[in-house]
């Protein structure tokens, strides 16, 4: 490839109109696309028009990028460019449509779950922001349903009954990652749509093609003659999981799955085996992170691993929080293990820095677009090196959950070491390439004695013309191998005067390093030498490709000790985080047992890690009364105090030790749902209060007695009355109905009345703040039994430097509003007769010094009082 700066160049005004009239002859095309021509065979690329100003506005920052005219507008991309323009426009959602720029054609195209022939072709390396790699799902509805998703190797099928919220599908997607999901063009269900859009980051799309029948693919696909024996030895059947096989085929034609060179398995997905977790709170927790930041502020930046592997391995951990007691126990006492021996986890995070991405390797490895033999080779040899530290793992590691299939592993691996040993050459310099052994081949050999022998002729050449010119052989004249003509001689201008006229010495080129030249002989002697080197690198490609071949059968011993190092190092990240930030180990009680939280000292894990702060703990206690109503100022930690407990629950479940003081406690939950935070999606047609309703809809059919649920200010969206009616209402449902845990924070101070109708079930919290005489607070971060019916939203206000006259009439317009009427009390019956018998002897004592019944009328025209009149007629 080129190093210069690309440029788009045309011969004249014809050339230069014929472009761009083809361009514009090209197929309607999705607003969500962007199109690269490919120039050259990836030399360079450009991207046209309204392309143009799109990268231009938002990638690049500056107009001034694009070149030619209004109508004729572009951007010249270089390669290293091109990988950056492209991760770009797959973390926003766009797809990619790369075109010929010659003939027109397309001849590639990738979105976010279909990047495998992007990543072959060009060696675009992409990893989503959350650790994960390219995952595709398609989904089918009818009486169940459908769904199967790619991710890698494997292909997933499900099929399930879902609510009017489709809560179900929603956590399928989140636990499997998927960022690209399609479904049948004809579908016409908005809260199916509304389930999708709620997902962060998923890249929707619809296709016609939905196929029944599957088998004779599936047949391909899998290299079995029995399909329906394959599907049964996974538990599925072709009857019962007829929607998810039909999305499977949906896939198979849409990736290309059958000119693959892959292997792919199949599993069943069973929607139960983890945690459920909604799009909401995966952001309310901050699971991953929600752009380029430097900070922390995730969990998954929480730990550090050492591989890609171990990333990717984490990512679907905190996607799949376990609900088993047992498999988080034994993740439990792998982190403990690794806490209590200090220097084997800072060996085994020494050992895991120096390993690379084994299976992107493997991929490299098999592809078939590299022609580069060297590339390859150094691949091989850049696997066989992690087998030869294994020594040195095996040897410091105790742990036998790990030792017993590394042990596996190397022995396995032994043939493979020997066949690299054998056929490459490992002592090469530090840039160069590796090569076959000569000695490997018989034809290698033969044609690297010619390579040698006239190699030696050429230096004794050099050194012959040395003395013929009497010239300093390689400080004056020098020997080079020129791309243009091959091997020859080189003197500077001022020495070259010595060849002049002189017939022996044939002058090629003049350059200012000095004049190149050569003889009949070195002429002769090159030509045989580049023959020998290309008849050598055909004879190594065919002794490479066969290499290869038999390394590939090693795929998947590799696979399986990556999978190993990968979950070594997710315990060993944990460990370290744990140790570093005082992390407890918890006890964890099953379904049916006993439901109680009680965390000492808890904190939030991101927080405490942030410079310059100084987190305040506090505990947390929750068993008979699960459900708590905390009320407070703002900016007082109602929504961090809510939040961390909802973190901690979800470190604990998927195997990792928590923030809190020893004798921690906690439930397993079956999902942890979220409505926190307000927002819009203008483009999505969604206003705020909408979204709140559809998350907090979804809250409602998925939440059980297992389930914890965390909602901060619901209701805020709409008018204060109708808000709190429905916070009431809700609120009220989830403690009768569901009685699961529930943490609400409010600024609706009466729905502390709720502990009240509910004793023993609901308890009020709030947030300390001492106020001293000038109405300034002091905000304490702790959580304290007990109602707060303050809310100092002015105060908040003021700390943001509000001009101070909206501040003092924010005041005086809040007194105003707070100066209530005081309720009427209600009288007793015998009070009521009492009062009625002493108003019955004055009036008619009035009567008696008042005998005209005009005089009383003309007394008594207030229409308020007639009702006293009448009681007089009566007398």
């Amino acid at each position: 490839m080129s190093s210069t700066k690309p440029e788009l160049k045309f011969s004249g005004a014809a050339e230069e109109n014929q472009f761009y009239r083809k361009y514009s002859q090209l197929p309607p095309k999705d607003n969500s696309a962007i199109r690269f021509l490919d120039h050259n065979n990836h030399e360079y690329f450009t991207v046209l028009n309204e392309d143009a100003e799109y990268l231009a506005d938002n990638f690049y920052r500056t107009r001034s990028v694009i070149k030619g005219s209004d109508k004729k507008k572009h951007i010249a991309v270089s390669p290293q460019n091109f990988k950056e323009l492209v991760k770009f426009c797959l973390k926003n959602h766009l797809k990619i449509e790369i075109y010929n720029d010659r003939t027109f054609q397309l001849v590639d195209s990738a979105s976010a779950g279909n990047l495998e022939r992007l990543s072959e072709e060009y060696d675009i390396d992409f990893e989503f922001d959350d650790g994960s790699s390219s995952s595709i799902a398609a989904i089918k509805l009818g009486k169940k349903v459908g769904v199967s998703v790619v991710v890698d190797s494997t292909i997933y099928f499900a099929e399930f009954e879902d609510n009017d919220a489709f809560s179900n599908l929603e956590s399928l997607l989140i636990q499997l990652g998927v960022k690209e999901a399609l479904f049948p063009s004809s579908v016409d269900n908005n809260k199916f749509m509304q389930a999708l859009n709620r997902i962060n980051d998923l890249q929707l799309g619809t296709i016609k093609s939905f196929p029944k029948d599957v088998g004779p693919d599936l047949e391909k696909l899998l290299d079995t003659e029995n399909v329906e024996l394959s599907l049964a030895a996974k538990g599925l059947s072709s009857t019962d999981h007829s929607l998810s096989l039909s999305c499977c085929g949906a896939l198979i034609d849409y990736l290309d799955l059958l000119s693959s060179s892959k292997t792919f398995t199949i599993e069943k997905y069973n929607l139960t085996t983890f945690m459920k977790l909604d799009s909401s709170t995966m952001r309310a927790l901050n699971v991953f992170p929600a752009g380029n930041q430097r900070a922390v502020t995730s969990i998954y930046e929480l730990f550090k691993c050492k591989t890609s592997a171990g990333s990717k391995l984490l990512s679907q951990w905190l996607k799949q929080p376990l609900i088993d007691l047992s498999a988080i126990e034994e993740r439990q006492k792998l982190v403990e293990l690794m806490i209590d021996d200090t220097s084997l986890r800072v060996e085994v995070q020494d050992f895991l820095a120096k390993v690379p991405d084994i299976m992107r390797i493997f991929k490299r490895i098999g592809s078939k677009k590299s022609s580069n033999d060297g590339k390859k080779l150094n691949d091989v040899v850049g696997l066989y090196n992690v087998v030869q530290l294994l020594p040195s793992l095996i040897e410091v590691l105790t742990v036998e959950y790990y030792l017993e299939p590394l042990r596996q592993s190397f022995a396995t691996l032994q043939k493979f070491c020997e066949l690299v040993e054998t056929s490459i050459e490992l002592d090469v310099g530090q840039h160069e390439d590796n090569k076959i052994k000569p000695d490997f081949s018989p034809q290698l050999g033969e044609i690297q004695e010619r390579m040698t022998s006239t190699m030696d002729s050429i230096n004794q050449l050099h050194y012959d013309a040395g003395d013929d010119l009497n010239v300093e052989v390689n400080k004056k004249l020098k020997l080079e191998n020129h791309q243009t003509h091959g091997w020859c001689f080189r003197l500077t201008r001022i020495e070259s005067v010595i060849i002049r006229g002189n017939r022996k010495y044939e002058q090629l080129q003049t350059q200012k390093s000095g004049v190149l030249f050569t003889t009949k002989e070195l002429k002769r002697l090159s030509n045989e030498y580049v023959t020998a080197c290309d008849q050598y690198n055909r004879a190594q490609r065919e002794v490479v490709a066969e290499i290869i071949s038999l390394v590939m059968t090693y795929e998947g011993v590799f696979a399986s000790l990556s999978a190993t190092l990968g979950h070594l190092d997710v315990i060993s990240a944990l460990a370290t985080s744990a140790m570093l930030n005082s992390y407890a180990k918890p006890t964890l009680h099953p379904f049916g047992a006993e439901r109680k939280i009680s965390l000492a000292e808890s904190r939030h894990p991101l927080l405490e890690v942030q410079d310059d702060i100084n987190f305040i703990a506090n505990d947390v206690s929750m068993d008979a009364n699960r459900f708590v109503v905390i009320t407070g100022p703002n900016m007082g930690g109602k929504s961090t105090y809510i939040r961390q407990i909802g973190v901690v629950s979800l470190l604990a479940q998927i195997g990792s030790f928590v923030p809190a003081n020893e004798g921690a406690e906690l439930p397993i939950f079956d999902a942890i749902l979220s409505r926190v935070g307000a927002g819009d999606s203008q483009l999505k047609g969604l206003s705020t209060f909408m979204i709140e309703m559809l998350e907090t809809s979804s809250i409602l059919a998925t939440a059980t007695e297992n389930s914890l649920i965390i909602i901060d200010e619901l209701g805020r969206g709409t008018s204060t009355y109708d808000g709190f009616g429905l916070a009431w209402a809700i609120l009220e449902h989830l403690i009768a109905d569901k009685k699961c845990f529930a943490m609400f924070a409010t600024h609706f101070h009466e729905l502390n009345k709720l502990a009240e109708k509910y004793p023993g079930q609901v308890q009020n919290l709030q947030v300390v703040a001492q106020e001293n005489e000038e109405n300034d607070i002091t905000l304490m971060y702790k959580v304290e039994p007990g109602i707060s019916d303050k809310s100092f939203g002015i105060h908040v206000a003021e700390l943001v430097k509000f001009p101070q006259k909206i501040v003092n009439m924010a005041k005086r317009k809040a007194e105003e509003l707070s100066e209530e009427p005081p309720t009427k009390k209600r009288c007793s019956p015998e009070e009521v007769r009492e009062g009625m018998d002493r108003l019955k002897t004055i009036l008619k004592q009035w009567r008696n010094d008042n005998p005209t019944t005009s005089a009383l009328q003309a007394s008594l025209s207030n229409e308020s009082n007639k009702f006293i009149l009448e009681i007089v007629e009566e007398l």
